[in-house]
């Protein structure tokens, strides 16, 4: 994940499948971008893991958001619209769409 200060985190698809693939301990490119992540393996625990890792990164990263449609392509979506701030949207658990 990269960014400025000035225009926050941004996170790419391939960052989100990254993550994925390393808390799941697999090659990035078994990690479809419309897989169900809990097929592979992904468990809550490993959820919370990264919702944390990401909080961390100044996105909101709201568990029960990701854990309602775990892909890869509906985290970058999500992500990608959450950087920390006051006015954006996806705070308090809300979702972008």
């Amino acid at each position: 994940m990269s960014g400025t200060p000035a225009s926050g985190p941004t996170v790419t698809i391939d960052d989100v499948r990254d993550a994925v693939a390393a808390v799941l301990r697999v090659a990035p490119e078994e990690v479809g971008d419309d897989t169900d992540l809990a097929d592979l393996g992904l468990d809550s625990l490993r959820v919370m893991r990264l919702s944390g890792r990401w909080r961390r990164q100044g996105l909101v990263a709201d568990f029960a958001v990701l854990a309602a449609e775990p892909t890869v392509r509906a985290w970058t979506r999500y992500l990608g619209g959450t950087a920390a701030g006051p006015d954006r949207p996806g705070r308090n658990g809300s979702s972008p769409r």
